[in-house]
């Protein structure tokens, strides 16, 4: 009874090719169409899913007007962050972050190595904000001084040729 079936479904289809390609296309291009929505939606739901505490972290937008033209930066002066400390009670931690952008490559130096590497300004409740493991010093201190750098393990290998002791 099957076999039927199938039978009587493809005779139909070599009946009307042109009906049958039309089909196949409009079948084929919605479900790529579903496909990539899904795919699309999936990653914006999962944006920075991998922190701790990801539920209590909110990113600030500055709202800016520019020739009738609204624009949302999230960009701002340290003094933000200091503000909201200060006035949002909820607020445990702060920190204002520069776009690597706004830097450009800088050369760092040990000995006779000089290595080229763009940085991003962070102030010091970055790491406390955020959950990134560091190989080497304290969460809550390694930003405290003004000067202060940390290098990602890659930098750190091809300055110094190792991740210990530095």
């Amino acid at each position: 009874m099957l076999k039927n079936y199938f039978k009587i479904a493809w005779r139909s289809l070599l009946k009307d090719k042109q009906f049958t390609v039309l089909n196949a296309l409009g079948l084929s291009a919605g479900l790529a169409c579903s496909l990539l929505i899904f795919l699309w939606v999936s990653d914006e739901l999962s944006f920075d899913k991998f922190f701790e505490n990801d539920e209590r972290l909110y990113r600030l937008l500055e709202h800016r007007s520019y020739n009738g033209e609204t624009l949302y930066a999230d960009e701002s002066s340290g003094k933000l962050s200091e503000a909201v400390k200060q006035d949002i009670p909820e607020a445990a931690y702060a920190a204002a972050i520069a776009p690597a952008a706004w830097f450009p490559q800088n050369t760092l130096s040990v000995g006779d190595k000089n290595i080229k590497a763009q940085g991003q300004y962070a102030e010091k409740d970055y790491f406390s904000i955020f959950s990134f493991q560091l190989l080497e010093g304290n969460k809550s201190s390694v930003l405290a001084d003004k000067s202060a750098i940390v290098l990602s393990d890659e930098l750190a290998i091809k300055l110094f040729g190792t991740t210990e002791n530095i």
